[in-house]
């Protein structure tokens, strides 16, 4: 498995650090789960800098 650093928000960081506890998860389990989830429903799209645009990413 690789490792990829992004840049995010610190609140949304928050909120999916809260989700990971709740969960008895990672971090990262949770990240890899919506963007599986997103991509499985389409709507993506490549900017002209080469990064994916990701609209909405919905945690729970």
């Amino acid at each position: 498995m690789k490792v990829v650093t992004f840049k995010i928000d610190e609140a949304l960081l928050e909120r999916i650090d809260r989700l990971a506890l709740q969960l008895g998860v990672p971090r990262s389990e949770i990240i890899r789960e919506a963007l599986l989830n997103f991509l499985n429903g389409g709507n993506v799209r490549v900017s002209r800098k080469n990064y994916i645009k990701i609209r909405h990413v919905i945690l729970t």
